[in-house]
Formats: structure tokens, C-alpha cells, sequence
């Protein structure tokens, strides 16, 4: 029986790349994306490919729109095993320069989002005897100049996914965050070709990380390969970027 997962921001870049390594591996894969352009794409890519992905719009941050996707999805495939909270928005500036509507959009995509989504499936994969949820942070959560909102709420994502992996150990719901180092996704569109080169010349690895390779370690975490680790906070400081 396949297992399903729902993954939110799928439309690009690290929610994309999680879509389509989990429908390689066989997952029945669920993609919310208020961007119906770019999520309706990654549908399509992975049907192309021979996997089984549905794109539904929705706002994470509305609680509405979230029980819609998630009561859809019970109701088609009658089982929840994974989630994966990746949407995100980020704004730059410090506290005198972020206003208070990009304090509040960042505060509803990057942590209520997750809030919601997992309080939306966790019943159900209680239901199904267990389930993994991986939420994507920050290393920008340990502080980072010009990143004030940003910072503030992958902090908080942190510490909720101490929580949930500490509230339902007995339920065999595993809970991990990811936080991923200098990624050439959306939110690196603005960096110029140098500055990127520059970047990625400074980590560990050389070179910029790719959507792939963060959605590499989130397919491990919701697989059975990982059913002992949970309450992991995966990354580190972005020494390369400061």
C-alpha cells in the first residue's frame, strides 16, 4: 500500500524537489501551493514521470483552507503518513525596517502554517498507527543580522518541533526540522551569478546546495529508515553567509 505525504509550498524549489523524489519512491504525494501556476506544474511533472500527485490550492496560513485540503485528502486515499511544512516567505530587514505587515505575513506563512498542518493531520496519522513529519527551518533560527521576522519565526518552528516530537512520542509520530544552508531555490533568484559563486565557494561542500540535496535528507526522515529519530534539529549556522 502506498504511503501518502502532503507537502506544502511543492510549487519550486525544495517542496518540488521533495514531490518527486517521494513519488520515485513511490509515495502518493499531496501538494498545497497558494501559487496554483507553479504547484499545477510540479503536478504535472510528476504524472509525466509515472508518479501520483494531486496540487490543491491553499493558503497555509488559513485554517479553512488547510482542514479543506486535508479532509480531501483523507477522503481519497483514507490515510495520512507524512507532512512536510516547507512554504515559506521571507522578508529582509531589521526591526526598524520590517513593517508590521511583513512581520505578520511572515508569522502566518512560516509559523502558524506548520501549526496549522500538523494539527490538521496529526489525528489521522494517530488513526493509522504513526506518521513523520518534517518541518524545513532555518539556520537563520539562530540569529542572523537583517532577518529579524524571518529569524524570529524559523526560531519558533524549532522549538514547536521539539514540542510535537516530545507530545506525541506514544502515538509514533516522528517529528524533525531540516534546516538547510545557502540553496539555489526562489528565494536565492535575486543573488547574483558572482555572489552565488562566492557563497558556495565558502561551504562545506564547495559549491551552492541544490533543491535535491535537502530533499534527499527529508525523504529520509519520513521513511522507515528513520523511525527511531525524532525531536532532530538538522543544520547548523550559515557561516558562509554572514
Amino acid at each position: 500500500m502506498s504511503r501518502v505525504a502532503i507537502v506544502t509550498g511543492g510549487g519550486y524549489g525544495i517542496g518540488r524537489a521533495t514531490c518527486r523524489l517521494l513519488a520515485e519512491a513511490g509515495w502518493i504525494v499531496v501538494t498545497i501551493d497558494r501559487d496554483e501556476v507553479r504547484g499545477r506544474a510540479t503536478e504535472r511533472l510528476i504524472r509525466e514521470s509515472g508518479g501520483t500527485c494531486t496540487f490543491l490550492k491553499a493558503d497555509v496560513g488559513d485554517a479553512v483552507q488547510i482542514q479543506r485540503a486535508v479532509d480531501w485528502t483523507v477522503a481519497t486515499y483514507e490515510r495520512i503518513h507524512g507532512l512536510v511544512n516547507n512554504a515559506a516567505v521571507r522578508h529582509v530587514g531589521n526591526i526598524l525596517q520590517i513593517t508590521e505587515e511583513q512581520w505578520d505575513e511572515t508569522m502566518r506563512v512560516v509559523l502558524k502554517g506548520p501549526f496549522l498542518c500538523a494539527r490538521a493531520v496529526i489525528s489521522h496519522m494517530i488513526a493509522a498507527g504513526g506518521g513523520a513529519i518534517v518541518n524545513v527551518s532555518s539556520p537563520d533560527a539562530f540569529g542572523r543580522r537583517n532577518m529579524v521576522a524571518y529569524a524570529a519565526a524559523k526560531g519558533a518552528v524549532n522549538t514547536l518541533t521539539l514540542c510535537l516530537a516530545a507530545d506525541h512520542l506514544e502515538h509514533r509520530i516522528r517529528v524533525n526540522a531540516v534546516l538547510p544552508g545557502f540553496t539555489l531555490t526562489g528565494m536565492t533568484e535575486h543573488y547574483s551569478l558572482e555572489r552565488i559563486a562566492e557563497i558556495g565557494a565558502r561551504t562545506v561542500a564547495g559549491r551552492p546546495g541544490r533543491p535535491e540535496d535537502v530533499a534527499r535528507l527529508i525523504c529520509f526522515l519520513l521513511s522507515d529508515e528513520a523511525e527511531t529519530i525524532t525531536g532532530g534539529i538538522f543544520g547548523g549556522l550559515p557561516l558562509a553567509t554572514r
